[in-house]
């Protein structure tokens, strides 16, 4: 099953910006000064690396909107999407007016290609300063007609609000095609977290750095385990502690090539602070398993040896080889 998502709104509302940052795992900083995109652009990806994603994501430039609306392209653009973004820049008042009879364009066409799609109103760069209210944007799309079935939110990349809303979508298509999936990974890491006396194990999808499936020990005070600590992993991306090993790679090719090292393949990572481990190890090229454990407690190869046992049947279940 593919699951399509559409993204529109003006040019320069923060569309693509947005997918990058969910779906590639980029932050902020590295997302700034993003060119406009012309047309339609299509990407396809594995979020959570359990379900496909196809995002449509439409440029907002006058003259790419108006072809949208017309016989040749509307259908191929507004049929078969399961989730509709329409995204507006809250900073940018005087294109209010104009965004919103775009939106009743799109709303249109949506009701009569994908009656049955899941649309959102994303009040996005929601942490300027100088911006509307989420509430003042509702009230102004829907004062001359109402939009049911429409939700309203507040969205910026930079708070990680935008990721949060986005993953909340597809978590929730997640959870009603990929339930036994979902149980069988959750099984094997409760299991390896208890072996490994771990505080936390994660499996995480690479692509993006969000976690795939995790597994939290029972022995961490009730105080600690709140809503906000498991939101905190369900929408966390730790890309950017990923990310270096696949760089050090080079360098260990280096090392390789003049004889001081003679392993061909660089998979792991530690981290080490004053009672704790961090582990990353890669199990796939797409994904990897991340633990926090106190250093007391088990020794590396022990980690290392519990995971090689356990990862051939979790690729199993995400269908990877």
């Amino acid at each position: 099953m593919v699951v399509k998502i559409l993204l529109l709104g003006l040019n320069s509302a923060g569309k693509t910006t947005l997918v990058r940052h969910v779906l590639e795992g980029k932050e902020f900083e590295e997302l700034e000064n993003l060119p406009p995109t012309e047309g339609v652009k299509t990407d396809e990806y594995r979020y959570r690396r359990l379900i496909q994603i196809s995002v449509f994501d439409c440029g907002g430039q006058k003259q790419f909107l108006e072809g949208y609306f017309t016989e040749r392209m509307e259908r191929t653009i507004f049929s078969n999407a399961r989730v509709f973004f329409w995204i507006v820049d809250v900073a940018d008042k005087e294109k209010l007016g104009e965004a919103r009879f775009w939106f009743k364009q799109a709303y249109n066409s949506l009701k009569k290609y994908s009656p049955n799609a899941k649309i959102f109103v994303l009040a996005h760069k929601y942490d300027l300063k100088d911006k509307i209210s989420k509430e003042v944007l509702k009230k102004f799309f829907i004062e001359k007609e109402p939009l049911p079935k429409v939700k309203f939110y507040s969205s910026s990349v930079k708070t990680k609000a935008a990721r949060r809303i986005l993953c909340g979508v597809l978590n929730s298509i997640i959870e009603k095609t990929e339930t036994e999936r979902m149980k069988n990974l959750q099984k094997i890491l409760d299991k390896l977290n208890k072996r490994i006396n771990a505080s936390v194990t994660m499996l995480i999808n690479k692509d993006d750095g969000l976690e795939i499936a995790s597994s939290i020990s029972p022995e961490l005070d009730s105080r600690i385990i709140t809503k906000d600590a498991s939101d905190f992993l369900q929408y966390l991306s730790i890309k950017t502690l990923i990310y270096p090993l696949s760089v050090a790679e080079e360098l260990v090719r280096q090392f390789r090539k003049n004889r001081f090292l003679q392993s061909k393949t660089l998979n792991t990572t530690f981290y080490k602070f004053d009672a704790e481990y961090l582990i990353i190890k890669d199990i796939h090229k797409y994904v990897s398993i991340f633990i926090a454990a106190p250093i007391t407690r088990v020794s590396l190869d022990k980690y290392e040896q519990e995971i090689t046992k356990v990862a051939p049947r979790l690729l199993e279940i995400l269908k990877l080889k």
